[in-house]
């Protein structure tokens, strides 16, 4: 018989009614379970972080995703689809199964973004569409994908659609 699985504190957290996240950014903040993602494999580049809360920017296309374990921790997301109508994701059967979906239904799509700046002014903003996150929006768990030949770049300029 296997040992049972050790729930981590991020774990219980997200089982939880309500916990509070601390981050550099934000401070410290209420967060509901529903606002919580569990990722089945850590960002690239970020093994210790494995539970974001989804921090809504007002009335804007965008969310921060702020690790609940690690403050400095947070990224700047958005749908792919707001600024490129195009863009396309087709899960193959592993990946669908990976993260628990049977239909599109299930499934939200996050790209992370970066600010590029000159100094204290920022220049642009890029879209990591080479590297989108799928998240089951009934479990609240997500996988970010690398999508190796899709053609897609890390740093796809962002434009209003």
């Amino acid at each position: 018989m296997a040992a049972p699985k050790r729930q981590t504190e991020a774990d219980a957290a997200v089982d939880s009614v309500v916990m509070q996240v601390d981050s550099t950014r934000f401070g410290k903040f209420d967060v509901d379970p529903d606002r919580l993602l569990r990722f089945t494999e850590c960002l690239l580049g970020f093994p210790d972080s494995v539970t974001y809360a989804v921090v809504e920017v007002d009335e804007s296309a965008y969310v921060w995703l702020q690790s609940v374990e690690e403050p400095d921790v947070a990224f700047l997301a958005t749908s792919p689809f707001a600024f490129f109508p195009e863009y396309e994701l087709d899960l193959g059967v592993q990946q669908q199964s990976d993260l628990g979906v049977e239909s599109s239904d299930q499934v939200e799509v996050l790209v992370l973004l970066t600010i590029n700046r000159v100094g204290d002014s920022p220049t642009s903003i890029t879209a990591n569409l080479l590297g989108p996150i799928v998240i089951n929006v009934e479990s609240r768990t997500a996988r970010q994908l690398v999508l190796e030949s899709s053609g897609h770049s890390t740093r796809e300029p962002l434009v209003a659609a």
